[in-house]
């Protein structure tokens, strides 16, 4: 759910328009920039599977993506901006733990409770519904897309730059059909 993550920043932006937009964006994808540190440094593993959804299999992500490191990850991004007071803490902090909530309706149980748990949660949209995750997603895009320009025209826009952010989640979303995807 990559375009997903950013549209969710959107609708947490729209909710509190105190946020730097740049903060909400980066927090919805902050466990992704992990997870690919942690990749790299051997910490953490994904295999690839061509021709079957979504194209990769995450064999160990626990330090990036488990309930328990989602929420020390939200804390201590909260944390980099408390400064700018208690709302834009636990705005930022609630874009991070956002992945946790949506990566839990798209990932087939490979998410650990807390790292090396037995115990995975996941629903699995992306191996269920094999295609039908990409019109889940958009519908999601849709709706808190429709949200961000409804606060935007009511508030005086934010920026004045909405319909372009979120036309370009959307063409996110559409480079990432699964139609478009090579066939193993």
């Amino acid at each position: 759910m990559y375009a997903g993550h950013f549209a969710a920043g959107l609708a947490i932006k729209a909710k509190e328009p105190g946020l730097p937009t740049w903060a909400v964006l980066f927090g919805v994808g902050f466990v992704d920039v992990l997870f690919g540190a942690f990749v790299l440094a051997g910490l953490e593993r994904v295999s690839i599977t061509p021709g079957q959804a979504p194209g990769f299999r995450l064999d160990f992500i626990d330090w990036s993506h488990s309930l328990a490191m989602s929420i020390l990850w939200a804390g201590v991004y909260g944390l980099c901006f408390v400064r700018r007071g208690a709302r834009i803490a636990v705005g930022c902090a609630a874009a991070v733990f956002s992945h946790f909530v949506l990566d839990y309706l798209m990932h087939p149980g490979d998410l650990a409770l807390w790292p090396h748990s037995s115990a995975h949660v996941g629903i699995g949209l992306w191996t269920a519904w094999p295609r039908g995750w990409w019109w889940f997603e958009l519908a999601f895009i849709l709706a808190c897309g429709a949200y961000y320009l409804s606060r935007a025209r009511r508030l005086g826009g934010f920026g004045g730059r909405g319909a372009a952010a979120l036309a370009v989640v959307l063409l996110l979303h559409l480079s990432n059909a699964p139609w478009f995807a090579p066939k193993g």
